[in-house]
């Protein structure tokens, strides 16, 4: 079985998931389209790109991915075929791409199949889904378009600021709990920290020394530090919302103390 999967910020409200997911049904043989998630902030390609990047690279080989967030075509950014991890992704070179693969072994191509219309308003219903069945059969980049050696539209996610006397994060990803994502991992945390104790102050009224091992570990209400399942480090509220609660937002900076 082919799969596909969408990740895109169409939202739940409109035509364009069953128009796409009934022009891969009704051309593509023996295919399941999964959705991944179409409620991805409009044109958000930071938010975009940390759920593909820790939801899309252990489908199985060959899975093809469909991206649809802040997606159009000019001469500065090109519809692109990018393969890694052995699969497939199909996006436009506007940034996301290089927030998703950077450092991993791939390969890229330009799309040069035509659209099926002459109006430039839905490109995944009117390219990406023609590049996507010829994908399932062909499996192979060759065909689609040009190579390319690396993407033109760069972008990073922002590295943690290490003093002697603190770590300074910024806040990558807000999810739907309000618990927040920091662009540092528990493999770095402890190689800085070295053994040494920390703080992180939270309000005048609150600061963090621990890393919780479960949101059962504090209080109802009560803010914690843990590990996500991405390895990022998450800064959370017990049964409440962080980012609303203390109004934390991306690129937001949280000063991590070293004490």
């Amino acid at each position: 079985m082919q799969i596909i999967t969408l990740t895109t910020d169409w939202g739940l409200k409109d035509q364009y998931i069953g128009q796409v997911k009934g022009l891969l049904y009704s051309t593509i043989d023996d295919v399941n389209v999964i959705d991944i998630t179409h409620n991805i902030k409009k044109y958000d390609i930071s938010s975009a790109a940390f759920i593909i990047k820790n939801a899309c690279l252990n489908f199985p080989e060959n899975t093809i991915h469909i991206i649809d967030v802040n997606t159009y075509e000019n001469k500065d950014r090109s519809f692109i075929v990018v393969k890694a991890n052995k699969q497939y992704y199909i996006c436009v070179d506007n940034g996301l791409p290089s927030l998703v693969f950077d450092g991993m072994d791939k390969e890229i191509t330009t799309i040069d199949f035509y659209s099926e219309s002459n109006f430039y308003t839905f490109a995944v219903l009117d390219n990406f889904c023609k590049v996507a069945k010829y994908l399932s059969v062909a499996k192979t980049l060759d065909g689609i378009g040009n190579k390319m050696e690396e993407f033109i539209t760069k972008r990073f996610f922002p590295k943690p600021a290490i003093t002697p006397n603190a770590i300074i994060c910024t806040i990558i990803y807000v999810d739907d709990y309000g618990n927040v994502y920091l662009n540092l991992d528990d493999k770095q945390f402890a190689q800085i920290l070295k053994d040494r104790d920390f703080e992180i102050p939270i309000n005048t009224d609150a600061t963090i020394n621990t890393i919780s091992t479960s949101y059962q570990d504090k209080k109802t209400c009560e803010a914690l530090l843990t590990v996500s399942a991405t390895g990022n480090l998450q800064l959370a509220v017990k049964e409440d919302n962080f980012s609303r609660l203390l109004r934390y937002n991306i690129n937001d900076q949280i000063t991590i103390k070293i004490l």
